[in-house]
C-alpha cells in the first residue's frame, strides 16, 4: 500500500474515534441542560467572512481562460504513403498546439510539431479551432533552430492572441498554460514563472538560450500551445518538458515570446530567420580546458610554446567565411567575443543566439601559443 494511502486511512480513523468520542461526550452531558433551556447554537458569522475574504483573496483565472481559448487550436499531421500491395493511405503522425496570431490565419507552432526529428516536414497538417471548424495549413516558414514554425490557413474571421511582453516576466507570477494535451483540447493548466532565461539544447537541432521555465502542467500535445499572463497575454510559447517518464513532473519550458515575434517577423519577411555566423564549429566539450593534461596534449599538437588558456571555446572546424578570411584555424581557443569572457561552449552558442548578418564583432583567441585579435562582420548562416 502506498504510503499516502496509510496516511490518509489513518487520518480516517482518527477521525471516526474523535467524532464517536465528540458525540458521547455531548450525550453524556445533554442529560444536564435544563429541557427548558434552547441549545444555543453560536451563528457568528466572522468564520465564515474569514473563508470568503480568503476565497476571494485567490487568483481567479476565468477571464484569462475565457480570453486565451479562443486562440488555442489543436494541430494534427498526417504522413501519406504507399503499402506493400501499391494502395495509397494516410495516417495520423503527430499532434500538439498553436496559437493563433492574426485574424487573417496566421498561427505559431513548434517547427517539431509540423516535422519529423526537426527536419522533414508533414505530408499535411490539419488544424482544429475553438469552435469545432478544421481547416488545412499551409506552412509558410519553420526555423530548426529556435523550433518555431508559422502556418496560414483561409480563415478571416479567426481571433488572434493577445500578446505580452516576456521581458517583464518575474519568477513567482501566475501563468497559464493551454493547449492539446495528450489530446484534450482546449485545456488550460496554471503555475508560476519558476525560472527564466535557462539555456537549453534539444535533439532536434533547438537551441533555447532564454527558456522560461514553469510548473504549470505541460505534457505531450502541449507543443506549441500558449502560455499567457493572468490577464491572458501570450508571454511564450510551450515547447519541452524535463520529464523522468515522458510525463509532466512540473518542470516546463516555454519560448520566450519576445524571441518568438522576431523569428516570425522575419520568415514573414524573408520566409526564414536569419542569423549571423563567423563561419567556425565549436567543440561541445571545450570545458576539457580546465585539465592540465589536455591543455599540454592541444600545445604540443599545435606546436607552441605557450599553453591554452583554462577557459575558452575550442574551434573544431573552420569553413569559408569571416573566420578563415582572418586567419582562424582549428584548434583555436576563443577567449572573448566583444570583451565578454567565453568560459564554455555554452556561452559562445547562448552569445552568438541572436547575432544577425551585418554585425561586426571583435573575437580574442589564442592560436598556436599567441594571443590575437580579430573584427569579424557576420555573414548569413543561410548562405
Amino acid at each position: 500500500m502506498k504510503a499516502g494511502s496509510v496516511i490518509l486511512v489513518g487520518l480516517g480513523l482518527f477521525g471516526t474515534v474523535f467524532a464517536a468520542s465528540l458525540l458521547a461526550f455531548n450525550f453524556a452531558n445533554l442529560g444536564a441542560v435544563n429541557s427548558k433551556s434552547p441549545i444555543i447554537v453560536n451563528t457568528n458569522s466572522a468564520p465564515t467572512l474569514a473563508v470568503q475574504n480568503a476565497a476571494k483573496a485567490l487568483p481567479d483565472f476565468t477571464a484569462a481562460a475565457e480570453q486565451i481559448l479562443p486562440s488555442i487550436v489543436s494541430i494534427t499531421t498526417l504522413a501519406e504513403g504507399e503499402n506493400w500491395f501499391g494502395e495509397r493511405f494516410v495516417q495520423p503522425s503527430g499532434s500538439g498546439s498553436g496559437v493563433v496570431l492574426s485574424k487573417s490565419g496566421h498561427i505559431v507552432t513548434n517547427n517539431h510539431v509540423v516535422t519529423s526529428g526537426g527536419r522533414r516536414m508533414a505530408d499535411r497538417i490539419i488544424v482544429k479551432f475553438s469552435d469545432g471548424e478544421t481547416s488545412e495549413a499551409k506552412v509558410i516558414g519553420t526555423d530548426p533552430r529556435s523550433d518555431i514554425a508559422v502556418l496560414k490557413v483561409e480563415r478571416k474571421d479567426l481571433t488572434p492572441i493577445a500578446v505580452g511582453d516576456s521581458e517583464a516576466l518575474k519568477v513567482g507570477q501566475w501563468v497559464v498554460a493551454a493547449g492539446n494535451p495528450l489530446g484534450f483540447e482546449q485545456t488550460v493548466s496554471v503555475g508560476i514563472v519558476s525560472s527564466k532565461g535557462r539555456p537549453l539544447k534539444t535533439d532536434d537541432y533547438a537551441i533555447f538560450v532564454d527558456g522560461i521555465q514553469t510548473d504549470a502542467a505541460i505534457n505531450q500535445g502541449n507543443s506549441g500551445g500558449a502560455l499567457c499572463d493572468a490577464q491572458g497575454r501570450l508571454v511564450g510559447i510551450n515547447t519541452m518538458i524535463a520529464s523522468t517518464d515522458q510525463g509532466s513532473i512540473g518542470i516546463g519550458f516555454a519560448i520566450p515570446v519576445n524571441r518568438v515575434q522576431e523569428v516570425v517577423d522575419e520568415i514573414l519577411k524573408f520566409g526564414a530567420a536569419r542569423y549571423g555566423r563567423i563561419g567556425i564549429a565549436v567543440r561541445s566539450d571545450s570545458s576539457i580546458l580546465g585539465l592540465s593534461q589536455i591543455r599540454d596534449r592541444l600545445r604540443r599538437q599545435v606546436g607552441a610554446e605557450k599553453d591554452p588558456p583554462s577557459q575558452g571555446v575550442i574551434v573544431s572546424q573552420v569553413y569559408q567565411g569571416p573566420a578563415a578570411e582572418a586567419g582562424i584555424r582549428p584548434l583555436d581557443v576563443i577567449t572573448k567575443i566583444d570583451s565578454k569572457p567565453m568560459s564554455s561552449t555554452e556561452d559562445y552558442q547562448v552569445f552568438m543566439a541572436d547575432k544577425k548578418p551585418g554585425q561586426t564583432l571583435k573575437i580574442e583567441y589564442w592560436s598556436r601559443g599567441e594571443t590575437r585579435s580579430a573584427n569579424l562582420t557576420l555573414v548569413d548562416a543561410q548562405i
